[in-house]
């Protein structure tokens, strides 16, 4: 028996998201290293296994049936053996509520933990907590609700007798989800709008950087095509399923597209060093955090060329410069004596430090 059209979208988009899953490893390790890493991209390998569950879990969905519109006279006709099957099939559904929410918090997690490290030493970091706060407490919520909207428990994948719509159609997982789900992504996808109106940047470039780090704005397109399609659909399975992976592949393709943009273009965003010291962002406007994303900016005028050369460590055992300045057009030279500059040395008198710098200006672009 051939695949079914559902089942070669879902393995198909399933691919697709795990190679992009990879590329960002990959892109990271360039970057960073392993012992760089950070927390999202922990957030990204649960991210894998979480999508990995849901689709297994589907799969089993497809195959043995759930226990929703299975009335009291449809289940008179069942066997033993089929009312076991659509008990097994409800309980994978079940299962697949909480692997599809996990992973959609993953890539949450995944996103707050990038602007955190973007953000730091910037008023917007506080922001970036108590979204994460939200975030917390959002997702307790969605489970609270997918455990809660049926009691006893065993009702949601019970098959004889009916144990109602309410149980089997999870009319208040979507409407739970969608709520939540929409307001932490709305407030994730704020958090960047001031850095990047701030930034000195040609309008291109902006938007260009504003879309790779605004498009949370398809993920929450997705949640709610999902949302309003599967409820009118609520009486199947299949539509809900099949958007649930549309929806989670969006997230992960909208989720990893700022970290794998390095592996396909000249100029990388974030450049590693390594080192052991954190130094918080500049707050000068001049030295922006995004002011050089995708390659230096060249907007800055002479007079404030220095500090546009400024960069900024981040992490602790494996920092990302969001830019290190060339100073290949830079020579100097650093004398120490231990006299007056007089040439003499001299007890008594403190050592003195001489540094001589020429710049060479024909080697700037």
């Amino acid at each position: 028996m051939g695949a079914t059209p559902f089942q070669t979208e879902a393995w198909t988009e399933y691919g697709i998201g795990t190679l992009i899953l990879f590329l960002r490893y990959f892109a990271r390790w360039k970057a960073v290293g392993f012992k760089g890493w950070q927390g999202d991209d922990y957030f990204a390998l649960l991210v894998l296994i979480f999508w990995t569950l849901e689709l297994c879990m589907l799969e089993l969905i497809g195959q043995y049936g759930t226990n929703i519109g299975i009335y009291d006279e449809i289940s008179a006709t069942l066997t033993d053996e089929e009312i076991a099957r659509f008990e097994f099939g409800s309980k994978c559904l079940l299962m697949g509520w909480n692997f599809y929410v996990s992973l959609i918090w993953a890539l949450k997690g995944c996103v707050l933990c990038f602007y955190n490290r973007i953000t730091l030493g910037l008023r917007q970091q506080k922001f970036v907590k108590w979204t994460g706060i939200a975030c917390v407490v959002g997702f307790a919520g969605v489970l609270g609700a997918i455990w809660g909207h049926c009691v006893p428990v065993h009702r949601n994948w019970q098959v004889v007798p009916y144990p109602g719509d309410a149980c089997t159609t999870g009319f208040a997982n979507y409407i739970t989800l969608v709520v939540i789900n929409v307001v932490t992504d709305v407030a994730i996808l704020v958090i960047p709008v001031p850095l990047l109106w701030k930034v000195q940047l040609p309008i291109g470039r902006k938007l260009a950087i504003g879309v790779l780090l605004c498009s949370g704005i398809f993920i929450i397109i997705a949640t709610l095509l999902r949302c309003i399609l599967s409820l009118q659909s609520i009486k199947g399975i299949n539509v809900s399923t099949i958007w649930a992976i549309r929806e989670t592949f969006v997230g992960i393709v909208a989720t990893n597209a700022a970290a794998i943009k390095p592996l396909f273009s000249g100029s990388r965003w974030l450049s590693s060093s390594k080192g052991n010291s954190a130094t918080p962002y500049s707050k000068d406007t001049n030295s922006h955090p995004l002011a050089t994303i995708g390659g230096s900016s060249n907007v800055t005028s002479r007079p404030n060329r220095r500090r546009s050369m400024d960069y900024t460590n981040i992490g602790n055992s494996s920092e990302e410069n969001i830019f290190k300045p060339d100073l290949s057009h830079i020579r100097g030279e650093t004398k120490v004596s231990s006299g007056p500059r007089t040439g003499k040395s001299t007890p008594g008198h403190p050592i003195t430090v001489t540094t001589e710098v020429d710049v060479d200006y024909s080697k700037q672009v």
